[in-house]
């Protein structure tokens, strides 16, 4: 455990640093995902849940398509700028040491503003379940 977290902690403190995230393999141009930390949290605690940490980092300009997670999202913003849209509520305007909120299967959206934007992102997610479901190319479940 000692050393996942001394991992986790080198990673993070890398790409805070460096403005990079390990995986270089994505084009530009194109938002990318990198994560950082999957752990189960104990079941006695939470049952049937895990924690994702990921680093999402997006172009200029650069969208993400509509999607929901089967979990809750919490957003911090590192830099640049982000619209995050959220079906039936108002949008979060992310902005450099902000935070943000995207509640249980909330369908959702990131717009990156001329900037581009590079966010940390934490999940309470359920075990098991795909990281989201998209809407377009398979059935999202309610």
């Amino acid at each position: 455990m000692r050393r996942a977290r001394l991992v986790l902690l080198t990673t993070l403190l890398g790409v805070l640093v460096s403005g990079r995230a390990p995986d270089a393999a994505n084009p530009p141009g194109k938002p990318r995902v990198t994560n950082l930390m999957l752990t189960p949290l104990a079941e006695e605690f939470t049952p049937g849940r895990e924690v994702m940490v990921d680093l999402v980092q997006m172009p200029s300009n650069a969208t993400l398509e509509r999607h929901w997670h089967p979990g809750e999202e919490f957003h911090y913003y590192l830099e640049g700028g982000v619209e995050i849209k959220i079906e039936g509520q108002p949008s979060i305007i992310g902005t450099p040491g902000a935070v943000g909120h995207v509640p249980f299967k909330k369908w959702h959206q990131a717009v990156a503003g001329k900037q581009g934007a590079r966010i940390l992102v934490f999940r309470v997610h359920t075990k098991g379940e795909p990281w989201r479901y998209v809407e377009e190319g398979r059935p999202a479940k309610p």
